[in-house]
């Protein structure tokens, strides 16, 4: 074998362990909507989930834990054509909540994280004029 043949084979041999490293490496959270520590008023609050990879949406989990104590599990769909993001919108009282994610990649390892954030009274506003 001439060495341009073999350097060549080296090099498709390294790109290959590249690549089937990068397909089998565990998603990170990017982005969060609402942020950790973020405070967002009552009602219906929009989750939603960036990852700096591709992710597979039928593996995804979703755990909300509120101040009622009782976990609840979130529906998601991918949130763009490229399957890197979930959204969802859940109607949610004043409290603390932590969102408690759990991701992988098609073919690769699990991710899981948490999200705390706060639920703030929704805001009135005061009549005009004051009294």
């Amino acid at each position: 074998m001439s060495r341009v043949s073999t350097l060549r084979l080296l090099g498709l041999s390294l790109l290959g362990c590249v690549m089937a490293a990068r397909a089998s490496a565990a998603p990170v959270l990017v982005h969060a909507t609402p942020s950790a520590g973020q405070h967002v008023p009552a009602g219906n609050v929009a989750i939603r989930l960036s990852y700096n990879s591709v992710i597979d949406p039928f593996r995804a989990r979703l755990l909300l834990l509120g101040p009622s104590g009782v976990p609840q599990l979130l529906a998601a769909s991918p949130s763009d054509d490229e399957q890197q993001g979930l959204a969802t919108t859940v109607a949610l009282t004043p409290g603390h909540y932590v969102l408690h994610w759990r991701m992988r990649a098609p073919g690769g390892t699990p991710a899981e994280g948490n999200v705390p954030f706060d639920v703030d009274p929704a805001a009135t506003t005061a009549p005009a004029g004051g009294k």
